[in-house]
């Protein structure tokens, strides 16, 4: 999915104005309020580099999962104390069930379809524990999602210089992300580019795949970041 930025990851991020400790701050407390099981075991599906994963540790036995290695790498570098598994989160396998799963920052939309929505829901429902709550962070809906529309933003750091440059555009129903990086630093400046495509799901789809997967669904339209929340919990008698 990325390409040389995942080193920049959180560079960029951080550039935008993303705060992460007070979307950590967020979930705890949407978790003790909606979780019924005892445990405190967590699983941060499409966990990127980590830093959710890390800052709820503190409160949850963490592990994270994403699907790229490169992401994995500097997780793995950064919070070497925190169990880190490859794998695709629509047909992931873990002997283990625990007590929170979530999937953040919009990562669930990078499955495109509506079936592949549906198989990814439920199997993360499939490694809840009785009682367990999932929460699932939504890419935009088809409506709010408008092509056509050019951002940039800029890191500046004294050992690198990054400007990326983005233009939306989009394909039935694919949100299309086109990005291009200036990346300068002592060895020199390259040029890079990558391209994501984004599923576009409307609330209903993703209600219908909670509740298809056997969850009690709810919508919180903020969320950590004030893009929505989809939160569903297990009941304490599902195996």
């Amino acid at each position: 999915m990325y390409s040389k930025s995942q080193k920049y990851y959180d560079d960029i991020y951080a550039a935008a104005g993303k705060d992460y400790p007070a979307e950590a701050r967020i979930l705890h407390r949407l978790i003790r309020k909606h979780k019924k099981s005892a445990g405190h075991r967590l699983l941060d599906v499409a966990c990127g580099t980590g830093i959710h994963a890390s800052l709820l540790s503190g409160q949850y036995q963490v592990q994270g999962l994403d699907l790229d290695p490169q992401m994995l790498a500097v997780a793995r570098r950064n919070f070497p104390n925190i169990r880190f598994h490859q794998g695709d989160m629509t047909n992931f396998e873990r002997k283990d069930r625990f007590d929170v799963i979530v999937c953040l920052f919009s990562a669930i939309a990078y499955v495109k379809t509506r079936t592949r929505l549906q198989k990814t829901i439920k199997n993360m429902a499939r490694h809840l524990a009785p009682g367990g709550v999932l929460l699932v962070e939504p890419w935009f809906s088809p409506a709010q999602w408008h092509p056509g529309r050019v951002y940039s933003i800029q890191i500046d750091k004294p050992d690198v210089k990054i400007v990326r440059m983005s233009l939306s555009l989009q394909r039935g129903s694919l949100s299309i992300i086109q990005f291009e990086y200036l990346i300068g630093t002592p060895k020199g400046i390259e040029r890079d580019a990558e391209i994501l495509e984004l599923g576009l799901f409307t609330q209903k789809e993703y209600l219908d795949a909670f509740r298809l997967a056997g969850l009690k669904v709810v919508h919180d339209p903020k969320g950590v970041d004030g893009r929505g929340l989809y939160i569903g919990t297990k009941s304490l008698d599902q195996a």
